[in-house]
């Protein structure tokens, strides 16, 4: 019988170059993983997060309405705004605006604050930064265009965002803004849950969630009940950047 031997030099080898990997693996899986917690944890809450509320202790808040299809539900939820005497604050696709230039000029010359939407709906973490910076950048230029006043405010599709998007949208002179309170109107889950969920969960300097597009067929029918009850409550709605006057904003996850 024939024993091989391996030299002793070529062993270590091996063994130490087996142990370098291990090692490499582990700070793959523990190490960077970490590192990359810390420096999230490094950087502002600004450039992580979406703006979600402000702190008050005024009652206060901002009622904000997404657009992104239809013609039917927009005219229905400006009348009724206009007939309450409540400001609001319109997220605006693109293609809408482009579409509807005498209902974004109605939405002006009422006293509405118009921000954007974006263009194509799709999620913002999907997308590149350039994507991401064409896209604002095309809505912008439609927006400016028929309001006279550049936005500062963008909502993402879907309430879509991550640090790479937040810092996309500032570069080009943006703030990602998604809502502390979500009516949930986009499901149609009733108009009672609507109002429920809009009169129980809002608080002092938040941002409240809505739609004026024409796939929800039930916030037109809400949002009389949700202003009467705000105005019970002692609620203040104001436009976006009216309500960032009241106080800082909080940025989170």
């Amino acid at each position: 019988m024939r024993i091989y031997t391996i030299p002793y030099v070529f062993a270590r080898r091996v063994v130490v170059g087996i142990v370098v990997v291990g090692l490499m693996l582990l700070t793959i899986q523990w190490v960077g993983p970490l590192a990359h917690r810390s420096l999230a944890r490094a950087l502002p809450a600004q450039d992580q997060y979406s703006l979600r509320d402000i702190t008050t202790t005024h009652k206060v808040a901002a009622l904000t309405f997404d657009i992104s299809w239809g013609t039917v539900m927009p005219p229905k939820i400006l009348n009724i705004l206009v007939s309450h005497h409540v400001a609001a604050t319109f997220f605006l696709s693109g293609p809408w605006a482009k579409q509807n230039p005498g209902l974004v000029s109605e939405m002006v010359r009422d006293g509405f604050e118009v921000e954007s939407h974006g263009w194509a709906h799709v999620n913002y973490s999907s997308l590149s930064t350039g994507e991401i910076v064409r896209n604002i950048a095309q809505t912008n230029a439609v927006l400016t265009s028929l309001t006279g006043q550049r936005p500062t405010f963008v909502r993402p599709p879907n309430g879509d965002f991550n640090g790479r998007s937040i810092l996309a949208a500032r570069s080009v002179g943006y703030t990602t803004v998604t809502w502390g309170t979500d009516s949930l109107d986009w499901m149609n889950p009733g108009v009672s849950t609507i109002v429920s969920r809009v009169t129980s969960r809002i608080h002092p300097g938040d941002i409240v969630l809505m739609h004026a597009s024409d796939t929800c067929k039930q916030t037109d029918r809400a949002l009389p009940t949700i202003l009467k009850d705000l105005t019970a409550k002692g609620y203040q709605l104001v436009t976006l950047r009216t309500l960032m006057t009241y106080g800082p904003p909080n940025y989170r996850g």
